[in-house]
């Protein structure tokens, strides 16, 4: 080896030894007849000292030394004088007399600065990442992800879980999102998909006997492009035999505690601001929410429960015989939902309020209603706190009792009000109101992690203009009560026109009822971000061609896109079901911050290219033509 330690290794202890050390030259102060040079690698900086009276060729040779260059230094590891001594650094009390020097490359002027805190454009980082990653905050999120997949490698090792790849030339499955294809040149006009997740590869792992998989797995979904996703990604992938939705929760339970302790007890993170080495031990089990509490409470499926006591309220019955005829119309067949904002009557100025009906029409809405409540007057023989703002006048004053009631509003609070005719509308504007009004009231502490179960969502979602259902997470999950799943399928088969609901509405089910159904999903939730997500799986063929009879999938189709998962159902698959953790998710998540290539090594960008290596690019016409692909021109 070139070094004896890296640089950052260095301690008092090891004063009086000789040592080598390697890395790249950080910063060079030049006092005198002295010459200090900071030289830095992964495990951080030691300061290398060289006098012009000791050896005066070595000091020469120190003073043409440039930031970024690479070298080699051996000498005397020794105590700094007291007077000298930097605080701030592990290896501020010792220096190394330099007594040889040995440059191994140069370096070209950086075009970003190689420092903790820098403020360039991202784009620029992107295209220089490799000297991006240069930086200690870079490299410290890197060895963290390492350090956390070892903990769940330990984890699931320790359950007797086996790590198995899955194929990435794949098969394109519908699960959601769009996929990336690849032409096959053996077989023209054919493609491999890249998978969107190992999601059929690790049920058949099941139906063959290998009881219990894990991998830490690549993903690719070619999806529009947000603060936390990427075209490629990684998660933990994990599937079980003869189980129920209690292990698997329990399982990940484990998990997740154990990767946040080991990340919170390794030394090389203890100067880390990151908010998870503040928020304490994460405790199991983890709260539990139905997805229908989630949706009526925060309108939501992912609720930060940071500001879990800012609730919405459901004024839909309210509207339906109240005076306001926005309100009531919205109530016949859609929502109206309320959000009350304790003492905050006088905390939004007027631009504020119409900033936030602005992005609520953009929504969808039609607006946004405002109240502020007064202090209570008497009426009669009673005393009501009487409403102000805009609409106020077209609700009487039994109405705005009744409405104040309804949100256990006080004197000084500020209500405000959604009404559509479409539910997904109302929920929208609602959550992002929500999210608005708890930063407002400092209720999202980032160093506070709010870990919470959603369980119970529907089996199926009904796109009204299709008149269509479709399945909720995804066609494999299994639902929690499949003997009504089986009579739905048994009605729509029998012969019969229109859609399938049209089918199921004739032989006496109604909409709500179909929709009514839970399955055996669910996702577990971190400060209002998804961080895992799976389901208990459809072991029987005839479970699963029930659902795929609903959601309007044909044998022929069936048979086309997950023949092979049939055929190995049929053949003694296990119950069984299983899990995947975003790994990328969960450190933007815990690290507290807000993009996620901030977590990964070499990210696209925000356009879904790699600006590094510049790609996607043109491939030349020759391969085209082996491929059997014909280009269109661009318009």
């Amino acid at each position: 080896m070139k070094r004896t330690q890296r640089c950052g290794e260095l301690r008092k202890e090891h004063v009086g030894q000789t040592v080598t050390v390697c890395g790249w030259v950080d910063t060079k102060r030049e006092m005198g007849h002295l010459v200090f040079i900071d030289l830095r690698d992964i495990a951080g900086k030691v300061q290398l000292a060289f006098d012009v009276e000791k050896r005066p060729e070595i000091h020469a040779a120190a003073k043409n030394l440039h930031g970024e260059y690479v070298v080699q230094a051996t000498g005397t590891l020794r105590a700094r004088d007291p007077k000298n001594v930097n605080a701030k650094l592990a290896t501020g009390e010792i220096e190394i007399d330099v007594a040889a020097l040995e440059v191994l490359n140069t370096a070209k002027t950086p075009a970003i600065e190689v420092r903790d805190e820098i403020k360039t454009d991202p784009e620029i980082r992107l295209k220089h990442r490799f000297i991006d990653l240069r930086r200690r905050p870079m490299q410290r999120i890197l060895q963290a992800r390492a350090a956390m997949i070892r903990s769940m490698r330990a984890t699931l090792d320790a359950e007797q879980f086996t790590e198995i790849e899955t194929p990435i030339l794949y098969k394109r499955t519908p699960e959601g999102a769009r996929d990336f294809i690849v032409p096959s040149r053996a077989y023209p006009g054919q493609f491999y998909a890249l998978p969107q997740s190992p999601q059929l590869f690790k049920q058949l792992c099941m139906v063959a006997g290998l009881d219990r998989y894990y991998q830490i797995a690549r993903c690719f979904r070619d999806e529009d492009k947000r603060a936390d996703r990427q075209p490629e990604f990684t998660q933990l992938d994990i599937e079980m035999s003869f189980n129920d939705r209690e292990d698997v929760m329990a399982l990940l339970e484990k998990v997740v505690p154990n990767f946040v302790r080991a990340l919170q007890q390794d030394p090389t993170f203890k100067d880390c601001d990151w908010p998870v080495l503040k928020c304490g031990e994460v405790k199991a089990p983890f709260e539990r929410m139905t997805y229908e509490t989630a949706m009526r409470d925060y309108s939501i499926d992912r609720p930060d429960l940071r500001s879990r006591d800012l609730r919405l309220t459901e004024l839909t019955a309210w509207a339906k015989g109240c005076s306001f005829n926005a309100f009531k119309g919205a109530a016949e067949n859609g929502l109206v939902k309320a959000l009350r904002c304790p003492g905050m009557a006088e905390a939004f100025s007027r631009g504020q309020i119409g900033n936030l009906e602005r992005d609520a029409k953009g929504m969808g809405a039609s607006g946004l209603a405002s109240l502020t409540v007064g202090a209570p007057v008497s009426v009669g023989a009673t005393y009501m706190s009487p409403l102000q703002g805009a609409i106020a006048k077209f609700i009487p004053a039994g109405e705005q009792d009744a409405l104040v009631k309804a949100c256990k509003a006080q004197p000084g609070d500020l209500i405000f009000i959604c009404a559509h005719a479409k539910e997904k509308v109302v929920h929208a504007v609602m959550h992002n109101l929500r999210t608005v009004v708890a930063q407002k009231l400092n209720l999202l502490d980032p160093s506070k992690f709010a870990l919470t179960w959603i369980i119970d969502f529907p089996l199926f979602e009904y796109k009204e203009e299709e008149e269509k259902l479709y399945a909720s997470h995804h066609p494999f999950t299994l639902a929690q009560d499949m003997e009504l799943v089986r009579k739905l399928a048994e009605a729509a088969r029998k012969s019969g026109d229109g859609s399938v609901i049209s089918r199921l509405k004739a032989a006496g089910f109604s909409l709500a009822q179909v929709l009514g159904i839970r399955n055996n999903q669910y996702d577990l939730v971190l400060n209002g971000t998804e961080i895992a997500g799976g389901s208990i799986r459809m072991h029987r063929t005839d479970w699963q061609e029930d659902v795929f009879e609903l959601v309007g999938i044909s044998k022929e189709e069936a048979e086309k896109k997950f023949g092979f998962l049939m055929n190995a159902l049929a053949h003694g698959a296990p119950p069984h079901g299983g899990v995947a953790m975003g790994i990328e998710r969960n450190l933007m998540c815990y690290f507290g911050l807000e993009n996620i290539q901030e977590v990964m090594a070499f990210p696209k960008s925000a356009t879904g290219r790699d600006l590094m290596i510049d790609t996607p690019n043109e491939v030349e016409p020759k391969l085209l033509k082996e491929l059997g692909i014909e280009m269109t021109p661009p318009k």
